[in-house]
């Protein structure tokens, strides 16, 4: 009988054992942690950001591979030097992980800031919902602005607004914070 297609919470899981067994300090980012803090969505990727050193490259490749995963110890060591991402695709589903290396003060501030979140179970590291929304800001398509309206709404009471405003400012998109933030009053009809 061939092995059950593996479902997103399932790929989540194996990033989240792989990279822990392996020692390497993550947290997930982009749609995942939209799930985790905003509105649901659909998404084919598990993306996370990871401090990664070359000597872990082999047992991080090793340990995908065991699990069914596509991985290349050469796409992740040209990741690492190149300021790129790997995308390792699962033989089991159409979801892939989209791994980064941790190289920009943007990923090393999500790796700090990052939050455990129970997710089904278990506690997994996700990017703060205040880094998540500027960083969505920042990237400005219409889903991403539609991921920090959500985000800002369901995350409202629980947000560190001095630490947003400071990061926003940070990465230049104070001015589209303070739209989101007049559309979320508007929407509740504050």
């Amino acid at each position: 009988m061939p092995p059950r297609k593996r479902t997103l919470d399932a790929v989540l899981r194996t990033a989240e054992d792989v990279l822990r067994s392996s020692r390497v300090d993550h947290v997930f980012v982009g749609g995942v942690t939209v799930l985790a803090f905003g509105m649901p969505r659909t998404t084919t990727d598990v993306d996370v950001i990871a401090a990664i050193d070359a000597k872990r490259i082999p047992k991080i490749v090793a340990g995908f591979q065991r699990a069914g995963f596509l991985a290349s110890a050469q796409d992740l060591h040209d990741a690492l030097v190149e300021g790129g991402h790997v995308t390792i695709h699962d033989t089991r589903s159409a979801y892939r992980i989209d791994l980064v290396p941790a190289r920009t003060e943007a990923h090393r501030e999500a790796l700090r800031t990052k939050r455990r979140v129970a997710w089904r179970g278990r506690r997994l590291p996700f990017a703060a919902p205040e880094h998540t929304i500027v960083m969505k800001l920042r990237w400005g398509s219409e889903q991403d602005l539609e991921d920090a309206m959500g985000i800002y709404i369901r995350q409202e009471e629980a947000l560190d607004f001095q630490a947003m405003r400071g990061f926003a400012r940070r990465h230049g998109v104070a001015r589209e914070l303070r739209d989101l933030e007049k559309q979320a009053r508007n929407l509740s009809g504050g």
